[in-house]
């Protein structure tokens, strides 16, 4: 049984569709990648899905039966695509705020993720002398000091070098939970295909196409990435 469903997620700004019809199910111990150029609608749908957004209409089924709100955060675990606290607070001190923030903090997990991203010459840094890969580590780490159902990764890989994006992908093989999910937002399929247990393509605001890698794989004999190329040959990136 899926512990998270979409369904018929729509969202308009202003009169324009951002999201049309999105259906998706999240199955329990699944990495699921979200696949999509710019502008697809990854990011507002990660939103929807984490309680930051309201969508113009559909439904969602969180783990456990949690209502939306502060009751479905709770179960959820969100890296958003840009860094959120202010540059004058030091890297430990965004680990005292996740930890009085929220009951599911595990120190131990913390220790965990400093030590795989490489965080503890840093912990006395004040956030703004980091760069933005460095950024990006931080973001992960809290996100994963927390034990929850689902986490939410909208874009980790963005502005991190390739020796970085290999460790951050080894980082989230590492800290899955048996009986957590993943999902997973990205363009830069190349770089983390290799983790995926299905994906969803979006274009548009809309679900174009969905499955399990493996067997995409089987029936095509072509990696994720290349079926990626070949559904969005014609967009517009931005």
């Amino acid at each position: 049984m899926a512990i998270l469903t979409v369904t018929a997620i729509e969202m308009k700004y202003s009169g324009n569709h951002a999201l049309r019809g999105i259906d998706m199910a999240i199955n329990p111990g699944e990495i699921v990648g979200l696949l999509g150029p710019n502008a697809s609608g990854k990011t507002t749908l990660m939103k929807i899905i984490a309680g930051l957004l309201q969508p113009t209409r559909g439904d969602i089924t969180y783990p456990d039966n949690a209502t939306r709100g502060i009751n479905s955060k709770r179960k959820i675990s969100f890296l958003p695509d840009s860094f959120v606290f202010p540059g004058y607070m030091r890297v430990k001190d965004t680990f005292g705020f996740y930890k009085d923030m929220y009951p599911d903090y595990l120190d131990r997990r913390a220790e965990e993720m400093t030590e795989l991203l490489g965080l503890a010459p840093v912990m006395d840094t004040r956030l703004h002398k980091l760069s933005k890969g460095m950024q990006e580590r931080v973001s992960l780490a809290l996100t994963f000091c927390r034990q929850t159902k689902l986490y939410l990764l909208d874009e980790p890989l963005g502005g991190i070098d390739p020796m970085g994006k290999s460790k951050i992908i080894d980082a989230i093989l590492s800290m899955q939970l048996e009986d957590s999910s993943i999902v997973i937002s990205t363009h830069l399929v190349k770089d983390i295909e290799r983790i995926f247990d299905s994906v969803y393509f979006i274009s548009q605001g809309r679900i174009i196409s969905h499955g399990d890698c493996d067997k995409m794989r089987e029936e095509t004999g072509k990696t994720v990435e290349q079926t990626y190329l070949e559904v969005f040959e014609n967009e517009i990136y931005i």
